[in-house]
């Protein structure tokens, strides 16, 4: 993991310029923590903050940059089929000064060029890739979003960083004004979704695209360069399992290369465990880390002490205390730099310090439940639709309905349905704040997700889609990052691996949803070797209990609840409603 961050200035750069930017990049510090520098050109400051975790030596440092000078890149994340990619690449007469992941990004784009480079790398990252040549810088983002990248565009001004703090203390008092129809965004879904920030003219490269800007036009060009497949697969259920565990095993173990030690994150739940599993399998020698909770009731340590024992894995447990959750919702926005809500946030931040004690990378359990229909909303939406066509069918019959509930179910868009579904706001709740924000009369906040709902996919695929490409990469994916970074922890994914994600979207919805349960047929793949326990365990969920978030609000009730959002965020507490 790294922190990148950047400046166009056709200009050029004052010395006072550059003692700036060099401040704006050790905002990143924790980012990177091993090293930091820049390449600074006539017009361009290339800067980055490095975490070491692949060549611990200086030849890994960056910016990297090609024989001839034309071509320097920075790379955040990791590359895990670098060392297929460097092999070939070396086979067609590439030298290579390290022996860094990042490096095969600066080959590649000469030998390949910029759309094969994008359709070969396969890993969590955020990549920027200067052409002197060409004049011209491109940015690549990994395909489920798990590295940031935000931007700041105006005019022939560019800027980049991976985080929104280094760009707000470059701009300082040029930063601009607060989106509003971000924050209606927010209200809706608790995530600011990409291309949005919370600010104008700042924007995040979504997921699975590329950027290029032109210095000589200072024109931004962004496009997608993968997109999901959907053709079904037909094999039989025993075949679907085998290729599910064959291809995550290979997954995990390319997640563990690594020159630094690597942990495990484990909760009592199906996701960590099968990561751990095919872990031992690689290295016996696995570290696993959890938070427990003092209240038996909503305390998973024991069970995710069982699975360690169960595969001979050290384990290490963190009791959480009631305490310690505003000490660490007080420190979301340094954070997250925007409105984020996420129960998880206050157990996901102390596993990570605990972690980043003895370890620099951990890999964990996240993208399961996106993957292979893990959450429970899911049947309250499918039940819901049911609804939904129940009524439909008794109002073309000339029933009526006295239940409001009902009726307005039956009125709803099948994408309202889903976003009410998991956020528990409904577009009159959320009409309420319209007054006090400058929000078009005619704006939909569902329009940024509406390319993502598939209803051709069928009702529970079509959301599993929708949750992939929109509540993950922007909100599960988001916390992620910022709170292991925030530590200078690699966290690492292996459910979304390219080869995961697509094995995962070819499945049919009855595997998926095997015995009707949900995350049937992973389970159903996994029954001869995770213990019986966590196959019958009932979903629990990573957060906090009720009366530990109601702790929380209290502290901050002088704050109305948009306040909050703007100048605290309130991350976590999705039992806040509004009164419409």
């Amino acid at each position: 993991m790294c922190g990148l961050f950047g400046i166009y200035r056709a200009e050029g750069f004052s010395p006072g310029d550059i003692d700036r930017a060099n401040r704006s990049l050790d905002r990143l510090v924790h980012r990177g923590p091993n090293y930091g520098g820049a390449r600074i050109t006539s017009d361009l400051y290339h800067g980055f903050r490095r975490l070491s975790i692949i060549d611990l030596s200086e030849a890994g440092n960056q910016p990297m940059v090609s024989a001839d000078g034309k071509i320097a890149i920075t790379v955040n994340g990791e590359i895990y089929n670098y060392r297929e990619l460097r092999a070939d690449l070396s086979a067609k007469g590439c030298v290579f000064a390290s022996q860094s992941d990042s490096e095969v990004i600066l080959h590649g784009y000469r030998v390949w060029g910029l759309e094969e480079l994008c359709d070969r790398i396969d890993g969590m990252y955020a990549a920027v890739i200067h052409d002197s040549e060409q004049r011209k810088l491109h940015a690549i983002r990994d395909r489920p979003g798990m590295k940031p990248f935000f931007y700041f565009h105006s005019g022939r001004r560019f800027a980049w960083a991976s985080e929104l703090k280094a760009l707000q203390d470059w701009l300082g008092s040029d930063l601009p004004p607060v989106d509003e129809t971000a924050i209606m965004d927010y209200l809706a879904f608790r995530y600011i979704p990409a291309p949005k920030s919370l600010y104008r003219n700042i924007f995040k490269l979504p997921p699975a695209n590329l950027l290029t800007f032109d210095f000589e036009t200072g024109r931004v060009n962004v496009r997608r360069y993968w997109t999901m497949p959907t053709e079904l697969r037909s094999e039989s259920d025993d075949k679907l399992a085998e290729g599910l565990r064959e291809r995550m095993h290979a997954s995990v173990a390319a997640h563990m290369v690594s020159d630094v030690p690597v942990g495990y994150f484990l909760s009592g739940g199906i996701d960590s465990a099968i990561v751990l599993s095919h872990a031992v399998r690689v290295n016996p020698d696995a570290k696993a880390f959890s938070i427990g909770f003092e209240d038996p009731q909503f305390d998973e340590s024991a069970q995710a002490a069982k699975v360690a024992s169960f595969f001979g894995a050290e384990h290490a447990i963190r009791i959480l205390l009631p305490i310690e959750v505003n000490d660490v919702f007080s420190r979301t926005r340094e954070w997250y730099d925007e409105p984020l809500s996420d129960k998880a946030a206050v157990p996901a931040f102390r596993v990570c310090e605990f972690a980043s004690r003895d370890r620099t990378v951990v890999l964990t359990g996240d993208g399961g439940d996106e993957l292979f229909g893990g959450y429970r909303w899911y049947k309250r939406f499918n039940s819901a639709r049911k609804k939904q066509r129940f009524m439909r069918f008794g109002s073309k019959a000339g029933w009526k309905f006295k239940n409001r509930s009902l009726r307005l179910i039956s009125t709803r868009d099948p994408l309202e349905l889903s976003i009410v579904a998991r956020s528990g706001l409904t577009k009159l709740q959320r009409n309420a704040y319209r007054d006090r924000l400058t929000i078009p009369a005619d704006y939909d906040e569902l329009d940024c997700v509406r390319p993502w709902w598939k209803p051709e996919l069928g009702p529970l695929r079509s959301l599993q889609y929708l949750e992939f490409h929109a509540y993950m990469s922007n909100n599960v994916l988001t916390k992620v990052d910022r709170l292991s970074m925030s530590v200078s922890l690699e966290a690492r994914i292996p459910f979304l691996s390219r080869t995961m994600i697509e094995y995962a979207f070819s499945l049919p919805e009855s595997f998926i949803y095997k015995g009707g349960q949900l995350k049937g047929g992973l389970k159903y793949a996994y029954r001869d070797i995770l213990p019986p326990s966590t196959l019958k365990r009932k979903k629990q969920g990573f957060g906090l209990p009720q009366s530990w978030k109601r702790m929380a609000v209290a502290s901050q009730s002088e704050d109305s609840y948009l306040e909050a959002i703007l100048s605290g965020f309130l991350n976590g507490l999705e039992d806040l409603s509004v009164s419409a």
